[in-house]
């Protein structure tokens, strides 16, 4: 009897020792789950952290297309309600989706496609109703057993990147164009050089003083288109590309119109048209002086060029409360209407030959477009056939020397 007790005393004893052994290894296990509980909600928060911090949205999906994690940036790309974020099923935010894209069968058609297809990887564009481009690619997620688990979609906006890729085929296009027009009226000018250079070469002894004189004074003028016209060329270039300085300071209108004018009086000489200062002789405006120059000396030239002989041109500069406003009025052809819109589209670049069959190309309106505009500036025509054009431009009163 005495031998029986102490048999289930000892067995007392060794379960009491198997529980604790058990109650510890209970208690380690727990703390090792809490323990890795713990790290996978850290990790999972970094992860959620990362997706949401990028300029792409996220979207995983089961593989029934039913939505199982989204990032805010999701929510963001594609304005969706929250109403429409909490609905469970995610049915309501297929269809806000799929009316915020241009082409609503599009949408439903690749969704079909990837259902069917579950493997596939797949990269398509979206437009949006408001402009919106988006690039969407989906991978599927595959365990190690070949199994499918869903979907991963990316959205990345690339409407900016669109517009750029636009602007360069609209550049190119422009380039070709512009490449053209300046070859044409390149060939003009130095066909000329060449064939006169070549009649000297060859009847230099045989040619009188006076033929000689003619023929020079004629290379003489189709080298200065050259030179104006390669010049104009590459001072279009170095603006475009932003490699020209900008130096503004106070200068005095009227005093720079005086100098463009004398520069320029030889060839209003030739036509007997009459360049006249009715600037403000206090007027100062903070300007780039080479610039003002150029614009000045492009707009007058083109004035003499379709002015007929004994016109006037006149060349003005006023100042009120918002800007400065410089004028080259003429009383020259006109121009028509068609040509008018288009002067200064790079994209219209023509030759146009004036009332003294000079030639140019309306790259020095460009030009000049592009100085006003870096001085914040507008520039227009206001044009009527057979009575005259008058060319504005503006400064800024912001720029200017306050009285």
């Amino acid at each position: 009897m005495e031998s029986n007790i102490n048999e289930l005393l000892s067995g007392i004893e060794d379960l009491k020792k198997k529980y604790s052994e058990l109650e510890e290894k209970y208690r380690n296990e727990t703390e090792e789950f809490k323990k890795n509980e713990e790290e996978l909600k850290l990790r999972l928060m970094f992860f959620e952290g990362i997706a949401n911090s990028t300029v792409d949205g996220f979207l995983v999906v089961d593989p029934q297309g039913q939505k199982i994690f989204q990032t805010q940036r999701t929510i963001e790309l594609w304005k969706i309600p929250q109403d429409v974020v909490e609905d469970p099923d995610g049915m309501k935010q297929v269809e806000h989706v799929m009316h915020m894209t241009a082409d609503p069968k599009k949408f439903l058609d690749e969704i079909k496609y990837q259902i069917e297809h579950p493997y596939e990887k797949r990269l398509d564009e979206l437009e949006l109703i408001d402009g919106t481009i988006m690039e969407r690619y989906s991978s599927p997620v595959i365990g190690p057993e070949g199994k499918h688990y869903g979907r991963i979609y990316t959205f990345h906006d690339i409407t900016s990147r669109k517009e750029i890729e636009k602007n360069l085929v609209n550049l190119n296009r422009h380039k070709d164009h512009f490449i053209s027009v300046l070859a044409h009226d390149l060939r003009g000018p130095v066909g000329n050089l060449l064939s006169i250079s070549e009649l000297l070469t060859e009847k230099l002894h045989n040619l009188s003083y006076e033929t000689t004189e003619e023929m020079v004074k004629m290379i003489n003028i189709s080298a200065n288109k050259t030179f104006k016209l390669l010049e104009d060329t590459l001072m279009w270039t170095n603006v475009s590309l932003d490699k020209m300085a900008f130096n503004p300071d106070y200068v005095n209108i009227f005093e720079i119109i005086t100098e463009v004018n004398d520069i320029l009086e030889p060839i209003a000489k030739e036509k007997n048209i009459e360049l006249i200062n009715n600037s403000a002789k206090d007027l100062k405006l903070y300007v780039d002086v080479y610039m003002l120059k150029a614009v000045l000396r492009n707009l007058i030239s083109n004035a003499l060029k379709f002015t007929n002989e004994g016109g006037k041109i006149k060349i003005s500069a006023e100042k009120n409360e918002l800007t400065s406003t410089i004028k080259v009025a003429d009383n020259g052809i006109g121009i028509v209407p068609e040509i008018l819109e288009k002067l200064f589209n790079i994209s219209s670049l023509h030759s146009t030959k004036g009332t003294a069959e000079e030639q140019g190309t309306g790259l020095g309106l460009l030009l000049c477009k592009e100085f006003v505009e870096k001085h914040g500036g507008k520039i227009w025509i206001d044009s009527q056939l057979n009575t005259g054009t008058t060319v504005s431009f503006t400064i800024p009163v912001k720029n200017n020397i306050k009285d």
